[in-house]
């Protein structure tokens, strides 16, 4: 009689052909010195009854979980990231096509991050860990490369040498930014960023220079601001450049999540988004294309790059030496309505806000 496959042991299989445990097991594990009559009728037994090898046996024996980690940070009162949201569904996808799981953890600074990482991996929860969010100076990673535990980087930190990583040229993508929005009649351009100790923050405040000097435009501090990679830092970044004397005309943006609270700020204030205000986002997040208006943006699919570096992870995983494992890829500008020609002077523009401000005191709305 068969019986279900979750109760079927090895021994069972054995005592169905007449034969011992470990000849069962020989035969399982692909041994070449069995009788070919006993290995069929012991594979035509595993069929039959329906033996499914123990998973976690199976795993202990070669040493793997078949489990991917990740660690995410949260906290400082950032809110959700909706670019790590889309970068963890691409990872999972891939992971599920390849029958492999994942191990998604948060913690609230660079050094809970490490910790959590050292737990992980002493109760042997992962096989390797992908890296996201690096820094310049990436305690994850000179863990992980002391330790020569697998992982890859997604993004890469200010020494980006014997590793695996993927990343996409932040540099050159700001530089284009910068010099498209020149080319719609721009002179002044904003840039709107993130904390510095990040490599990628600090690569697209690099980029947006790079565009300015290869223009001959003057470099202006008071057109730079950072703040939390959020809505909210993208309001309150909005609000610091857009009330300057000499305000920018364009917004040139981080991340998505900066670009929408940017553009909740103009239309919070009345002004009209690719016309008084441009502004540019990067991620090519889904929800770009909704906003009102919808918002011109840098692509770099955030679903395509997490399963990019799920592969790589099975790669190294699997042998590949990771420093061969590295690339960096183009982001790609999609123009929507948020961008366009200037409608008025930087004067104009701060005396049509400062009337706006003046008629909409601040109130702690949602954004502020």
């Amino acid at each position: 009689m068969t019986r279900t496959s979750g109760s079927v042991t090895i021994d069972d299989v054995a005592r169905h052909v007449g034969v011992a445990k470990g000849t069962v097991s020989r035969v399982l594990n692909n041994y070449t010195d069995i009788s070919e009559n006993t290995r069929k009728r012991i594979l035509k037994a595993v069929q039959d009854l329906g033996y499914q090898p123990s998973a976690t046996a199976r795993n202990l024996k070669r040493g793997r979980q078949d489990t991917l980690g990740i660690v995410i940070p949260v906290g400082h009162g950032s809110g959700a990231d909706p670019f790590l949201s889309e970068f963890i569904d691409g990872i999972a996808r891939a992971l599920d096509e390849l029958g492999l799981d994942l191990l998604v953890t948060t913690a609230h600074s660079p050094g809970h991050m490490v910790e959590t990482i050292q737990r992980l991996i002493a109760r042997r929860k992962v096989d390797g860990f992908i890296v996201t969010r690096t820094a310049v100076n990436d305690t994850r990673i000179a863990y992980l490369m002391e330790k020569n535990f697998p992982f890859v980087a997604h993004g890469r930190t200010g020494n980006p040498e014997g590793y695996a990583w993927f990343d996409i040229d932040n540099e050159a993508a700001f530089a284009d930014g910068v010099r498209h929005l020149y080319s719609l009649g721009h002179e002044r351009i904003g840039f709107l960023g993130g904390s510095l100790d990040l490599n990628f923050a600090l690569q697209r405040l690099s980029g947006y220079r790079q565009g300015l000097e290869a223009l001959g435009v003057a470099h202006d501090t008071d057109l730079e601001t950072l703040q939390s990679i959020s809505e909210k830092g993208g309001f309150a970044g909005a609000r610091e450049l857009l009330s300057r004397d000499r305000p920018p005309t364009a917004l040139l943006c981080a991340t998505d999540a900066l670009a929408i609270g940017a553009v909740q700020f103009c239309r919070k204030y009345g002004l009209k988004v690719g016309a008084d205000v441009t502004v540019i986002g990067y991620d090519g997040l889904p929800v770009g294309e909704y906003l009102d208006p919808p918002l011109t943006t840098f692509s770099q699919s955030a679903q395509e790059a997490g399963g990019r570096v799920a592969r790589m992870l099975i790669d190294v995983l699997d042998g590949k030496d990771p420093a061969s494992l590295q690339a960096l890829a183009r982001a790609t500008l999609i123009r929507r309505a948020s961008d366009g020609a200037p409608s008025m002077t930087p004067e104009a523009l701060s005396a049509l806000l400062r009337t706006r401000l003046n008629d909409q005191p601040h109130s702690g709305s949602k954004g502020e």
